[in-house]
């Protein structure tokens, strides 16, 4: 990977993780904590590492620490809470997606930022 294509990649997770818990009310969709008691990540359903994946709104939720880390050890906690709000089709249509390879180009990346600021200030009312 480029140096640059890196850079927007970090850039992208940023600005997407921003809206994601931003979208979500700052509070952790499992336990329901809020980020003034707890810090808040981006917990990704299906693990970040599929690309095909990694900024799909429906594979990202507010989180906070402890309930991402522990998705990393027990995923079914966070599949069991996805499958209920969302159904078991939703489900294994995203599993599906996340196992196609994907095909971002820089171009593409560079239209994901903005795409997310926009979307993060929409939601903040900066517009």
């Amino acid at each position: 990977m480029s140096a640059e294509r890196k850079k927007l990649v970090k850039k992208l997770d940023k600005v997407f993780g921003d809206y994601i818990k931003e979208r979500d009310g700052n509070k952790c969709v499992i336990c329901n904590m809020p980020k003034e008691a707890v810090r808040i990540d981006p917990g990704h359903l299906i693990t970040r590492a599929s690309f095909a994946t990694r900024w799909d709104e429906e594979n990202c939720f507010a989180q906070c620490r402890g309930c991402n880390l522990t998705h990393e050890y027990r995923p079914e906690i966070m599949t069991n809470w996805f499958i209920q709000k969302f159904g078991q089709k939703k489900y294994e249509l995203l599993y599906i997606k996340s196992r196609k390879p994907p095909k971002f180009s820089e171009q593409d990346l560079k239209y994901m930022i903005d795409y997310y600021k926009d979307k993060l200030k929409h939601l903040r009312g900066e517009e």
